[in-house]
This record gives structure tokens, sequence and C-alpha cells, in this order.
């Protein structure tokens, strides 16, 4: 038995029973971080005041996340991440990058369009822009409970451009 099995072995115990998927070694409570703006921005059509809320929104690694969190095995968490197997990993710092672009390319875009669109419209553009956001998120998501997906470039544009 090698010894990267074992390791890998090793781990998948350490994280059974907890909220660290035993494939990915990644924990799905990283995504609270998005969620929270992605709740934000949803808000802006009845509140437009929350678009400065989501300005402040800032992109939080996977390891910052956990040390600012209560997050029960927060330390195994980041253990885990900074020891998932390579595939997960890249995957997931790929769509990382991809959704922070994402994200904050649409608070800019729904920014420019507060004053300049009725309510209706800006509802309709939120709900898109929020969307795409969500793709990226469901993304990521696959790749902490055990599927390794990735987005080419082709698609990270497309969401930009709607």
């Amino acid at each position: 038995m090698d010894t990267e099995f074992r390791f890998t072995k090793t781990f998948r115990r350490l994280v059974a029973n907890t909220n660290i998927n035993d494939s990915s070694l990644l924990a799905t409570d990283y995504l609270n971080h998005f969620n929270e703006i992605v709740m934000i921005l949803e808000m802006v059509p009845d509140m437009p005041e929350m678009i400065k809320e989501a300005i402040e929104w800032q992109p939080r690694s996977y390891v910052d996340h956990f040390e600012l969190s209560s997050f029960t095995d927060k330390k195994l968490a980041i253990w885990a991440y900074e020891n998932a197997p390579p595939d997960f990993f890249h995957a997931f710092e790929d769509l990382l990058e991809a959704a922070n672009v994402v994200i904050t390319t649409n608070i800019n875009k729904i920014d420019s369009l507060i004053n300049t669109v009725g309510e209706d419209q800006l509802r309709d553009e939120v709900s898109i822009r929020c969307k795409s956001i969500s793709l990226v998120l469901e993304k990521i998501s696959a790749v902490i409970n055990g599927s390794i997906v990735r987005m080419d470039q082709h698609q990270i544009d497309e969401l930009l451009a709607s």
C-alpha cells in the first residue's frame, strides 16, 4: 500500500461523521460565504441601499472563512483542505476564481443599473445576475460533494456576458 493512499485513507477516516466530504475533503459550509452575497443581491430590487453592502463584499479564501467561522470542525476543515486530493483541490480553486470574478462583475453591473432602470427591469436583471452566480456555486458544490467538474473560459465568458 503506497503512502499517498494510506494518507488519504487516514484523512477520510478523520472526516467521517463531520460536514466535511470524505472524497473531496472539502466542507459545504464554505458556500455560506457566497450564499450570503446572493441573498444580499436578491434584496437590492426592494432595498437598493443594499448594494452598498454588496460592494463591500470581498472574496474570502477557504482558510480565512473557516478561521473566522464558528464551524465546529474548523481546524479539521482547514487541515483536510490543505491535504485535499489534487484533482478536487485544483477544480475547486479554479471554480473559486471564476466565482469571484462573476460575483464582482455582477455586483458592479447591478450597481450601474440601480439609478438607470425601473424597478421591474432591475428585478429582472438582479434575477439574471444571481442565476449566473448560482450556476458557478452549483459547480463548486458539486466539487465539494465529490464530483470533479470544471468550467472552461467560454462558459465563464457567457456568465459574464449575460
